[in-house]
């Protein structure tokens, strides 16, 4: 809380520096974002990764807060601004996982389909 004794009351990084870079995180993030509904991806995948969008949109403004405003000098809002950060990285994180898992069970499933449709190709051959 304090630097050779005196009270820390500035945020961690200016925010001159992190607002602007949030605006264009939060722009680039949007426009993925609005893209996704035009991609051409299994429907699941797209349910994971617009929800994993919109997280991101509301965690930039949240990481912005937290870097470029917050100060150590108001303790109580600092620590909230980092455990709803926190949080927020942690629900991207998981959804980040859930389309890991989810890619691999569709990999799965392709390989098997491929898997009968090579035996199936085989079978006719052979009569």
């Amino acid at each position: 809380m304090s630097v050779l004794g005196q009270a820390v009351s500035n945020p961690v990084a200016p925010s001159w520096l992190v607002l602007p870079l949030a605006v264009l995180a939060l722009l680039v993030v949007a426009w993925h974002w609005v893209g996704l509904a035009r991609a051409e991806m299994p429907a699941g995948r797209k349910r994971i990764r617009s929800v994993c969008g919109a997280l991101m949109l509301v965690g930039v403004p949240v990481f912005a807060y937290a870097f470029g405003i917050a100060s150590p000098s108001r303790p109580r809002q600092f620590v909230l601004a980092w455990m709803l950060a926190s949080s927020v990285l942690l629900l991207v994180l998981l959804m980040a996982a859930a389309d890991l898992a989810y890619t691999a069970w569709e990999a799965r499933r392709e390989m098997a389909r491929l898997r009968r449709e090579v035996l199936e190709r085989d079978v006719v051959k052979g009569q």
